[in-house]
């Protein structure tokens, strides 16, 4: 008697999603990250949507050679310097570094201080080279105290400046001194001088100060750094215009030396530390005088040379690009935070934002931009904007883009187009099987208009299965031609406001083969 063969009834399987993660560029990810995204951003998590729109452009420069706010935003363009959008002066052509101290913009290398509360301009550096008949001598007999007599020798500086004395015929006086006191036409320093004297021509009195290649400030002063002198330096307290006084006293200014490989590659401010950075060191600033000023230096992953601009501090923790990828420092150990984002990157710049930090990546020629939630600890890629000289301000964070304009990263009113890119989807198994059935719990805006696509195993070519569009918040199923796959991927692409809240798949397993 012949006996029918029993029938097996392949189980259907449904599998949902409803947190959804960040951008993830490796190769093996989880099912609820993406492969690959445009404009996406993680305030609606765990839920899913574009990006806000970001503001208009404020100006648009000729050669962007730096960017800063304080009391308003300043920008060089050029040779020309700009405050809160009008011309306050020139400086030389070249990037520049910049650091606020109180209303004061301080401009490396052109060693300029411009405030910004009375518009004034000043320079940090000053001399005076006698040209006429000088006198020199004790204020009284036996005194430290030296006068140096000369037209117009003291118009130029101010008491408690360090200075620099040179071409005097007694060299006792060819020195580094604090000026004591003065008039336009004397100067008093101390000095081992004991016969008054006087000199027809070649007496030179300096207020310098150093070249430095990063600088920040901390508890009223700039603190800077100079890979070609291997040394650091403070300004002497609340004196952005003293670089050498040195009088064994608490306001002193501060230079010391140091001893590890390599240049500078970056200085920020951080939990009332000043940081130097180089690519695998960190130099640590203890202390608050000269005299209990200690450097510590710790061999960590560094700031990547060109990457100074991507120093920030987003909710009291540090982020910036090492060679290996972003890294976060909080006071103990830098610690990688980037794993997800592909390596092999050329250049980056970072600032913050509402909690988050916005980094420009660079591969050569091409660039991302990335924003890193640090609360939820998600990546995601909103285009391809460079962020120039981005500086925080006024709530906002502003930056020169790719067409040399200055921009917002926020305020504006945009529609958006974004898409989501899932990763591989192999629902568990390495075996084949079959998808039947799509459901995405999504809301849409008034005239937002959505498709879906799917892409099988190794086929180049992405099959739209659904476009969508709706005004409120509800399920979308999509019935799909079963199709035999050891994998698969979904693709969604979009232009204005939307969310996505949850994501179903009906699907069933079949063999190896």
């Amino acid at each position: 008697m012949n006996r029918l063969a029993f029938v097996t009834e392949i189980p259907v399987r449904k599998k949902m999603i409803t947190n959804f993660g960040g951008i993830d560029e490796r190769e093996v990810i989880q099912e609820n990250a993406f492969a690959d995204m445009q404009n996406m951003s993680s305030d609606m998590f765990p839920a899913i949507g574009p990006r806000g729109g970001r503001g208009k452009a404020i100006r648009k420069l000729e050669k962007p050679n730096g960017l800063i706010f304080n009391n308003g935003l300043a920008w060089v363009d050029g040779t020309d310097f700009y405050f809160d959008g009008t011309k306050a002066g020139t400086v030389t052509d070249g990037k520049k570094q910049m650091v606020s101290m109180g209303a004061y913009i301080l401009i490396w290398p052109d060693k300029k201080v411009f405030n910004t509360k009375n518009k004034e301009w000043k320079d940090v550096e000053k001399t005076w080279t006698q040209g006429a008949q000088a006198s020199i001598g004790p204020t009284t007999d036996a005194s430290t105290f030296i006068k140096i007599s000369c037209p117009g020798i003291g118009a130029e500086f101010a008491q408690g400046d360090g200075v620099e004395i040179s071409g005097c015929t007694n060299t006792n006086l060819n020195k580094s001194a604090v000026i004591q006191s003065l008039e336009k036409d004397h100067i008093v320093v101390i000095a081992d001088v004991t016969k008054s004297f006087t000199q027809d021509s070649g007496l030179t009195v300096k207020r310098k100060a150093p070249d430095m290649d990063y600088l920040t400030e901390l508890d009223n002063r700039v603190w800077g750094c100079s890979s070609a002198a291997h040394e650091v330096y403070a300004c002497k307290l609340g004196d952005p215009f003293n670089w050498n006084c040195f009088e064994g006293i608490s306001t002193d200014s501060y230079a010391a030396t140091i001893g590890s490989d390599g240049d500078f590659t970056g200085a920020i401010t951080h939990l009332g530390y000043v940081l130097f950075f180089k690519e695998d060191v960190l130099h640590k600033v203890y202390g608050s005088r000269p005299s209990n000023i200690q450097i510590n230096t710790y061999p960590v992953r560094g700031v990547m040379d060109g990457c100074e601009h991507s120093l920030a501090v987003v909710n009291e923790t540090l982020l910036y690009m090492s060679r290996e990828g972003v890294c976060a420092y909080d006071g103990g150990m830098p610690y990688l935070v980037s794993q997800e984002i592909r390596k092999g990157h050329t250049g980056a710049r970072g600032g913050p934002y509402q909690g988050k930090y916005y980094i420009s990546i660079d591969w050569g020629s091409k660039t991302g931009l990335y924003v890193f939630d640090l609360e939820k600890g998600l990546w995601h890629r909103e285009d391809d904007t460079s962020l120039t000289f981005p500086c925080s301000g006024a709530g906002n964070l502003y930056y020169v883009d790719a067409e040399r304009q200055i921009r917002p990263a926020a305020g504006g009113e945009e529609q958006i187009s974004w898409y989501l890119e899932s990763g591989d989807l192999l629902e568990d198994s390495l075996d084949k099987k079959r998808l039947h059935r799509l459901q995405f719990m999504m809301e849409l805006d008034r005239g937002t208009m959505v498709e879906i696509w799917l892409r099988y195993d190794a086929d180049p070519a992405w099959r739209r299965v659904k476009t969508l569009s709706a005004i409120n918040k509800q399920s979308y199923m999509m019935s799909v031609r079963p199709r035999r796959c050891s994998r698969y991927r979904y693709r969604i692409t979009g232009k204005g406001r939307a969310k996505l809240y949850g994501l179903s798949k009906t699907y069933t397993l079949g063999s190896g083969r």
